[in-house]
Order: C-alpha cells, then structure tokens, then sequence
C-alpha cells in the first residue's frame, strides 16, 4: 500500500481518496458509533437536551456570547440556536441581555442555575463514559480523545467552508 502522501491526489485537498481502505474502515466504524451514540442518549437521559447541554458548556467556558457566535460553534443556524435559547431561558438556564450597540442582537449568559444542571450532567456523563473505557489504559483514553478532538475540529472546518 501507497503512503498517504504518494497516493493522494492533489484534486482532493487534504482528503484522502474514497477508495483508500482506511477510509473504508473508518466509514464503517463512524456509521456503527453514530448509531450506538444515539442509542445510549436515547438510554440514558442525563437531564439535559443534547443541544442545552452543548449551549452551557461554551457558556461555560466562555459567558456572554451572542446567538451567531454560539450556532457558528456547534454549527446551527442561528434561528435554531435562537428557539434553543428561549426554551433554556424559560428552564432558567441561561439569561438573555440586549446589546446597546445592537438591538436586532444581544448576549446569552449563563445562570447559576444553568451551571449546576450542566455540573450534574457532566457527572453523569462522565460516570457513564469512565465505564465504557474502564478496560482502556490512561494513555489510550488520552489518545483517542486527542483523535476525537482532531476529527472534530476537521469537521468543524468542512462543514464551515463555504
């Protein structure tokens, strides 16, 4: 089999050609962790809706964000984004505030309340992911999230292009 390099063809970017059969691999596999992660949410509810609990974590990190700025980041239309928002805003979550500069737009932040729902939810998450990798070495758990981290942000890229 080619190196990467010497098969890649140069129309393609940085993507390897489709017939190549790690991507082959690769399909398979994302296609079978697709499912089963949509299974376990399906499973084991956490409290939280999947898109609330995203929307906390970047407020988390990072309070005070418009609308655009967060569905640029979890890559939703910003009128998804909105309608997520208001249902977080009735639950408490977070807060809306105008913007002086700016009145079609303003800044979400997140509530206290907002903070201890994601707590209690990561916990749970992390309770139910520590079992599933409890057979896997510390370096393979920090591997792969390198790998997951990686593939996410390629991702992120693609579906940003325009």
């Amino acid at each position: 089999m080619q190196r990467r390099s010497e098969q890649q063809d140069p129309s393609l970017g940085n993507h390897l050609p489709t017939n190549c059969a790690s991507v082959e691999s690769l399909e398979y596999e994302m296609a079978f962790l697709v499912r089963r992660l949509e299974a376990a949410r399906r499973r084991f509810h956490y409290g939280l809706e999947r898109a609330h609990y995203l929307l906390l974590i970047l407020l988390e990190r990072n309070d005070r964000q418009s609308v655009g700025a967060l569905a640029e980041q979890v890559n939703l239309d910003a009128s998804t984004v909105t309608r997520q928002v208001a249902a977080m805003k009735s639950a408490g979550l977070v807060d809306k505030h105008d913007n002086p500069d700016d009145r079609r737009g303003g800044f979400v932040t997140i509530t206290e309340a907002g903070r201890d729902a994601a707590a209690e939810v990561r916990e749970r998450r992390l309770e139910r992911i520590g079992q599933a990798f409890v057979k896997w070495s510390d370096e393979d758990r920090r591997v792969y999230a390198d790998l997951i981290a990686r593939h996410n942000d390629s991702l992120r890229d693609m579906l940003n292009e325009d």
